[in-house]
Order: structure tokens, then C-alpha cells, then sequence
């Protein structure tokens, strides 16, 4: 009886996994229709969509109210025309928690109490479609206790036409396919709705987005956005995503930008928090190895 429940825990995310929620929240383009190097560890069917190798890094911070920081690491290279692989790396700290006794002042060290994650995952183009899947191996820590698990997420990225993308994934999925509060299952849909305005001197692009977040204890969340390109080298997301939490809803907005200047692509987020818990911020740096 103890082996399984043992493995039962081994295929499943540990419960601090959770904490990711609190980094999705600034992402202004959907997570299942992310896209560049990091975005396999939102959506294994994304990848750099089969173009040479790249890499990326993300930092994630949030207010002292919430008292998170990490990053995303990511690396990925096309094999051949049709297929990929890639690596996915990720851990997230909770900062500044301390012991203390009857009194406020600290005794001993701080409580360390992180989460973090190793993935392989791969790609596959076929007609329309993108298709991946990524084996992940999770890890916590809270205080003295450890706790490790494994998952495998399944993503698709479809092109009925040239305009418009459909796209979904699990993230976190337990390999059992059992239903854990640990898992999410994203969608998200982007049509390009208007094609080679003109800013001045430059061609724009609009795109709409819808996304929507399906939580295992039955929670719905859902994403409006639309984003401006500018050329290839400057774009703007905005969104607006309504979440559900102890049965009530909010609307929350983020926003995000990006400049890429030749092989180097920089990208700014910021996520306003709810009920005064603070802003979540992430910076990120991504690069195109080859061309």
C-alpha cells in the first residue's frame, strides 16, 4: 500500500506547482498561444515553431505581498522540417519567510520554500497542425519536507487558415491523467484581424485573442486581448482576464511589449494584482542562435 500511494504522488505535480498560477498572470497573450523559445513550458506544441535553435530567459517577480521571484529558461531547434525538441527549466521562491515564536523577531534562518521544474519535450508538424508533448520533473521544498513528481502535458496548435490559430494544452497533467488540483487545461484562439496597416511609414498588424483557463476543482477563467505588431521589431498585448476565487469574479489587465533588434528579442510584462496584493513583473531576453 505504501509503494503506491508513492506512486500514485510520483506522477503528479507537487502541490506548490500551484504557484505558476501566480506567473501566468503576466502573460497578456494567452499561455496556450504563446509562442518563441520559453513557450514550451506553457504550451508544449509552441516551441520556436521549427525555426533553428534559440534560447530565452525570463525573471518573474512580484510584490513583497505576494513575495515571489524565479525564472523560465527555455532552449529549442528545429530537426529537419517537421519536428523539434526542447528543454524547459523553471523554479519560483517565496522570499522572506522567517520562524518566530511568541514574539515577532526571527529565530534562526529564513524558511526556504521554492518550487521548480526540469522538461523535455518535442514537436511535430503535420499539415495544419503543431502537436508536442513534454515530460516534466517537478520538485519542491517546504521547510524540511521535499516532495518530487512527474508530469506530461499535451498541446496542439492548429491553422485551419492563413488568419486564424486555435490552440490548447494541459500544464501540469499528472501522467496518470488523474484530476488534481494542480492541473490546468488552457485554450485560446487569435485571429488576425487587420493586415498591413500603416503607421506612418511602418506596417502594422492587429490581432485579436480570446483564451480561456479551465482549473481541475472546476474554476473558469477567461482572457480577452488584441495585440499590435509593428513590423517585426516592436508589438504590444493587452488583455483583460476575468478570474474566479472563492466564488467571485474580477477582471484584472495586463500588458506587455516587446522590441527585437536582430538576432535579440526583449520583452517587458506587467500584471496589475487584485485585492491589494500587488503587480506581477516579468522581463525576459530571447535569442536566435541561427537564422
Amino acid at each position: 500500500m505504501l509503494l503506491l500511494c508513492a506512486s500514485q504522488a510520483m506522477g503528479q505535480a507537487p502541490k506548490s506547482s500551484q504557484l505558476w498560477r501566480v506567473a501566468a498572470t503576466s502573460l497578456a497573450v494567452p499561455p496556450a498561444l504563446q509562442v518563441g523559445p520559453l513557450a514550451m513550458a506553457w504550451n508544449p506544441a509552441a516551441g520556436q515553431q521549427l525555426g533553428g535553435l534559440s534560447g530565452g530567459l525570463q525573471i518573474v517577480h512580484t510584490s513583497n505581498v505576494l513575495g515571489l521571484s524565479g525564472f523560465l529558461g527555455g532552449i529549442t531547434t528545429s530537426l529537419g522540417r517537421r519536428a523539434g525538441i526542447g528543454i524547459a527549466l523553471g523554479r519560483l521562491d517565496v522570499r522572506d519567510l522567517v520562524r518566530t515564536t511568541t514574539s515577532p523577531s526571527t529565530v534562526g534562518g529564513s524558511i526556504p520554500v521554492y518550487t521548480q521544474y526540469a522538461g523535455l519535450g518535442g514537436q511535430l508538424h503535420v499539415g495544419s497542425f503543431d502537436l508536442g508533448t513534454m515530460i516534466r520533473v517537478n520538485n519542491e521544498q517546504f521547510d524540511v519536507i521535499r516532495e518530487t513528481g512527474v508530469t506530461l502535458d499535451l498541446g496542439v496548435r492548429w491553422t485551419p487558415v492563413s488568419r486564424l490559430t486555435i490552440a490548447a494544452t494541459t500544464h501540469f497533467l499528472p501522467i496518470d491523467f488523474s484530476k488534481q488540483v494542480t492541473t490546468d487545461y488552457y485554450a485560446g484562439v487569435e485571429y488576425l484581424a487587420l493586415q498591413s496597416l500603416s503607421i506612418g511609414s511602418i506596417g502594422a498588424n492587429l490581432l485579436a485573442r480570446y483564451g480561456l483557463t479551465y482549473r481541475s476543482y472546476d474554476a473558469l477563467e477567461h482572457t480577452i486581448g488584441a495585440g499590435i505588431l509593428l513590423g517585426s521589431v516592436f508589438g504590444v498585448n493587452a488583455a483583460v482576464t476575468r478570474e474566479s476565487a472563492y466564488g467571485s469574479h474580477e477582471w484584472r489587465p495586463i500588458v506587455s511589449l516587446f522590441l527585437k533588434v536582430g538576432r535579440y528579442e526583449v520583452d517587458l510584462a506587467s500584471s496589475s494584482g487584485l485585492n491589494d496584493v500587488g503587480a506581477t513583473y516579468r522581463v525576459g531576453l530571447s535569442i536566435d542562435f541561427v537564422n
